[in-house]
């Protein structure tokens, strides 16, 4: 019998594209090798210089997309997405997701503009590695028949699964009810060919104690972190411990392309 391989440690930076600060934060954490993994936003102002920066370290570093509908102005249809509620005073989508009704026509659009924002990230010369999303929208329930819609069109089955493990001190878990449907989101997404990474969580929660059982006996393990994004300060030096347990051993630092699955 092989012996058992060690986890795969995915640390994904959210939100390539986002503004040229972002952009240079995330290319700095790519250099020194603190992230292999990045998501760029179709939508954003800087995305062209994201895509460039993707092309640059694309021979090392896995990029998927990271879809969007709460924040930047729509790629297709503004006066649709006014229409279903989408967007705020400043024409750019807005927070409202989660607070509106799923109709037929709600999902369309959805699925029309998410469409839209893959063929971008695709014409930029992007091969799309995964795909996870701005404020976790993939996650909601009734966005989930459009996600696998757009998996199966586009054939990008690694995907972002939902936060899964909490801290001891930093974090509060969910109530059972939402721990049930995160459960049962899961078991769906895989049920229609998702691959999913074993654990989501945030680095702190890694860095807190990274010896515990649902990291050590897992397969996969990800990591999200928002370099150069206001408020995240206090990631870079996240970013250099969790290098630093890689380099100790016990973890295969690792891009959603070393997920088993296509």
């Amino acid at each position: 019998m092989n012996p058992r391989q060690p986890p795969l440690l995915i640390v994904n930076a959210d939100d390539l594209g986002f503004s040229p600060p972002v952009n240079q934060a995330i290319e700095t954490a790519l250099e020194r090798d603190w992230i292999r993994s990045a998501t760029l936003m179709a939508n954003a102002p800087s995305r062209d210089e994201g895509a460039a920066i993707a092309e640059r370290h694309g021979a090392r570093a896995g990029f998927g997309i990271h879809l969007n509908l709460t924040e930047f102005q729509p790629l297709t249809d503004p006066a649709g997405a006014a229409a279903l509620g989408l967007l705020n005073d400043a024409g750019a989508f807005g927070d409202t997701i989660r607070q509106l009704r799923p109709s037929r026509e709600l999902r369309e659009f959805c699925h029309h503009e998410l469409d839209s924002q893959i063929r971008m990230v695709q014409s930029l010369g992007v091969a799309i590695s995964h795909l996870d999303s701005h404020h976790h929208i993939h996650t909601i329930p009734w966005l989930l028949p459009v996600i696998q819609r757009l998996q199966k069109q586009h054939g990008i089955r690694r995907m972002r699964t939902t936060m899964n493990v909490y801290g001891h001190r930093l974090h509060t878990p969910p109530p059972l009810k939402r721990v049930l449907g995160k459960r049962l989101w899961k078991a769906a997404c895989r049920l229609r060919g998702s691959h999913l990474t074993d654990v989501f969580t945030g680095m702190d929660v890694f860095v807190e104690d990274s010896t515990r059982p649902e990291f050590r006996r897992c397969r996969s393990i990800e990591l999200m972190c928002h370099p150069g994004q206001e408020g995240y300060n206090e990631e870079l030096p996240l970013l250099e411990r969790c290098r630093a347990l890689v380099s100790a051993g016990g973890y295969r630092f690792a891009s959603f392309r070393d997920l088993a699955g296509g």
